[in-house]
């Protein structure tokens, strides 16, 4: 179990599901990934580093920049 094994796109995808089902995206990202809670979130704060997402109070409620938005239509 690794960081590495969850992908930048996988975490827009699940930030971007969040905002459709309102379902976590660690919970997303989990039953996805098949990995634990920490290195899900851990994800997720790297994709906030990188600027694929902002938040407000929490990364559990956050939404995609313009970069993220990016990152999920390259597909």
């Amino acid at each position: 179990m690794a960081t590495k094994d969850v992908s930048d796109k996988q975490v827009v995808e699940a930030f971007a599901e969040y905002a459709r089902a309102q379902r976590w995206p660690y919970d997303i990202l989990q039953e996805r990934t098949g990995q634990c809670f920490k290195v899900c979130w851990r994800a997720m704060e790297r994709a906030n580093r990188r600027g694929l997402v902002e938040c407000g109070v929490s990364l559990r409620t956050g939404w995609l920049t313009a970069a993220g938005t990016a990152l999920l239509e390259e597909a």
